[in-house]
């Protein structure tokens, strides 16, 4: 089957990753109607799979990254040992720039309207739903969901059980607010998901329970001064707030 011009762009753009939420919900809508199109995003995923299965991953030795320095600077080799051994303690500080900056956007969540948010909350939570894997560490247990985030984002989640409250944690994954990667756990109730997402909050205050209705979704925020939720689901209001009082007063404890 060929594709059309817009269709190519569209199918290149969702297999890097680079369409917005809703766009990628809208297009995996239609690969769950049209065979052919479903097909060729099979066909590119093998010919991607198979052209990476050959590459080696090559370290450069140290005698290479030595001259390669000196070449640049036009130093002499003893010199760019000296730069060399410098590298460790730039790439610390790139780390530590990188975190910083990525602490700075999840706060900068937290000034967008509430609405926008919401928004976004609930188009990340039903594409998650629309994906053939809507988890990236499928997990019942908190001890392997919450190591699976170390460092992989500014903050470390909260992961709670609540199994015993018929909530039980299914795994976790990340997910894009903005600009922003957040933490997101799933936990299910019956037959619905309930994704909670968690990013830094931009003022020390507390905030109490406030209620968003998002393309039919339920959607409560709140924040403990430090964190702010955000728990989405299409499951009844009423369980969804049960889930959130559970959810806080374990988070507490």
């Amino acid at each position: 089957m060929s594709v059309s011009e817009q269709d190519e762009l569209l199918l290149n753009a969702y297999l890097d990753g680079e369409l917005a939420p809703i766009e990628a919900a809208r297009f995996e809508q239609r690969l769950a109607k049209e065979a052919g199109l479903t097909a060729q995003v099979e066909a590119r995923h093998a010919l991607r799979d198979s052209m990476r299965s050959g590459l080696a991953e090559e370290v450069p030795s140290d005698g290479l990254r030595r001259r390669i320095i000196a070449s640049i600077s036009g130093a002499p080799e003893r010199k760019a040992r000296s730069w060399a051994r410098s590298w460790p303690s730039l790439a610390a500080s790139f780390l530590a720039g990188a975190v910083l900056g990525g602490a700075l956007i999840s706060g900068a969540l937290n000034d967008q309207g509430r609405e926008d948010v919401a928004s976004q909350v609930v188009s990340a939570h039903i594409r998650a739903l629309m994906a053939p894997q809507s988890i990236d560490v499928p997990s019942s247990d908190r001890h392997t969901v919450k190591p699976w985030f170390a460092g992989k984002l500014a903050l470390a989640p909260k992961v709670v059980d609540l199994s015993t409250k018929g909530f039980p944690l299914v795994g976790g994954r990340i997910d894009v607010i903005g600009l922003a990667p957040v933490a997101s756990l799933v936990y299910s109730n019956g037959k619905h998901l309930i994704s909670v997402m968690e990013m830094p909050s931009a003022r020390p205050l507390a905030v109490p329970l406030e209620k968003h209705v998002e393309q039919g979704y339920q959607a409560l925020t709140w924040s403990d001064g430090k964190i702010t939720y955000w728990a989405v689901s299409d499951a009844a209001a009423e369980e969804l707030k049960t889930f959130v009082s559970l959810f806080q007063a374990a988070a507490e404890s």
